[in-house]
């Protein structure tokens, strides 16, 4: 009985740190890749361990946006006086 209780415990906390992550904002495919982050039993504890580890990921992706848009960067292949199309 203790063996199954604990079983139906883990299930639980589990499904609620998926739950957490995806109201935080996961994408679901990712999901996997970020629940082993968070290690609360409680719900307030997993919802704030989401709300931070979403931030720090929302902080770490846009970090190399700015670069990636600039339009001015040289290409080696680009004819002289050939317009962009």
């Amino acid at each position: 009985m203790s063996e199954q209780l604990t079983g139906l415990k883990s299930e639980y906390t589990d499904k609620l740190r998926r739950l957490k992550l995806l109201e935080a904002g996961v994408d679901y495919g990712e999901i996997d890749t970020y629940i082993k982050y968070l290690s609360a039993d409680k719900s307030d504890e997993i919802e704030k361990q989401a709300a931070e580890l979403v931030a720090d990921i929302e902080q770490k992706s846009n970090f190399g946006d700015a670069y990636c848009d600039d339009k001015k960067v040289w290409n080696p292949f680009k004819i002289k006086g050939e317009d962009e199309i």
